[in-house]
């Protein structure tokens, strides 16, 4: 698959691997540190083809995701942080909501993939 990071049939979501952070709080840094624009281009692309991504994810077991697949579930996830840009502050940094920068998701520190299936 040469130097791209995701699988072979997502290669042209390659332009938004930066969106493609391994935890919550990386997505989000992400999220406020783009202009509306680069949000509503990520935002626009993964509607379209998260579709596509997230059958391709389902036939993983969660434990088994790794390498450009892990890269591509990330990249899913980011469209849960990017969507709230989009879709109700039309800001990526909007005056009114709580600071990211204290809001500390404790399941971040929990490798999921490594529990499998939950219980």
């Amino acid at each position: 698959m040469n130097d791209i990071q995701l699988p072979e049939q997502f290669a042209d979501l390659v332009r938004f691997l930066p969106w493609a952070r391994p935890t919550e709080v990386q997505r989000n840094d992400q999220r406020w540190s783009s202009t509306l624009a680069e949000s509503q281009a990520f935002y626009t692309t993964m509607l379209e083809r998260g579709p596509a991504a997230l059958e391709y994810l389902n036939r993983l077991p969660l434990h088994d995701i790794r390498g450009a697949d892990r890269t591509l579930l990330n990249m899913c996830l980011a469209l849960a942080e990017c969507s709230a840009t989009v879709e109700m502050y039309e800001n990526p940094q909007p005056k009114y909501v709580f600071p990211i920068a204290r809001f500390v998701p404790v399941h971040d520190t929990w490798d999921a993939g490594s529990k499998g299936a939950a219980s």
